[in-house]
């Protein structure tokens, strides 16, 4: 059966590959995004009557409970939400901004619970539906200048089992992919970046970095029935970079030696 998936930061970058993952599979999918933009999207979704788009601010809560209004008015129901929309700030974490502090978790951590309360009473009264939210590797380790993002990472994290567990009975799956290093335009002044693509792939057994499209087939599994049986479950897309760091070997001098550990 096609579904109704709404999808935030669907106009650009991961939440983008996502949307139209789940449009070629046949669903209607809404975009909600701030952003205008949606330069570069398939003739085909400009065409079609499966393809929507609402502009709106996932950080009041007020302007989500409109668009999820919206999408009800327009479609009759929303089985499928992915949070996809979030964005990324670099400062020393004694001296990050206030109002950094304040952008960051209110996008991505506020943003992701706002849209998850305001589907909620639909998808119950439906009789069940999917959630999945966009953790990252910054959800499971440390990094400097990135307290803000990991913060609102490592929140959305807990957010998840947290409804997992609470919204169980309801038949609502509520789960989270956590990207490793992918590819983008928005990424790509890190990951063009020689030393530091070195350093990442280095650590990363795969040595490679992601293509958002892998972060999308993950999502698309996770809301399919296939896994009708998973919820709040974290799962990295990350080529095996939180598996371990393939550089952490011992010298060729103790690999044969034997005794006690």
């Amino acid at each position: 059966m096609n579904k109704v998936a709404v999808v935030t930061g669907g106009a650009s970058g991961l939440g983008r590959a996502v949307a139209l993952r789940l449009f070629g599979n046949g669903h209607s999918v809404v975009v909600v995004d701030v952003s205008e933009n949606t330069e570069g999207m398939p003739a085909e979704t400009e065409r079609s009557e499966s393809w929507h788009y609402i502009r709106a601010d996932v950080t009041k809560k007020d302007n989500t409970i409109r668009a999820v209004e919206q999408v009800i008015d327009r479609l009759g129901r929303i089985d499928i939400l992915v949070n996809a929309a979030g964005i990324i700030r670099r400062s020393p974490a004694a001296d990050i901004p206030e109002d950094e502090l304040k952008s960051v978790l209110d996008i991505n951590l506020l943003g992701t619970v706002y849209m998850c309360q305001a589907v909620q009473p639909y998808m119950a009264r439906s009789g069940g539906g999917s959630i999945v939210n966009f953790g990252s590797m910054l959800a499971h380790y440390g990094s400097e200048n990135l307290l803000s993002y990991a913060a609102s990472k490592g929140g959305i994290v807990q957010v998840t089992k947290c409804l997992a567990v609470e919204w169980a009975k309801y038949n609502i799956r509520v789960n989270a992919v956590s990207p490793g290093y992918i590819e983008t335009p928005l990424s790509a002044g890190a990951t063009l970046d020689p030393v530091f693509r070195e350093r990442i792939l280095s650590r990363t057994p795969f040595r490679r970095f992601g293509k958002p499209e892998e972060i999308a087939a993950a999502v698309d599994f996770l809301v399919s029935p296939d896994a009708s049986f998973i919820t709040g479950i974290v799962m990295p897309v990350d080529g095996g970079l939180l598996a371990g760091d393939p550089s952490l070997f011992p010298p060729a001098s103790m690999r044969t030696v034997k005794g006690d550990e």
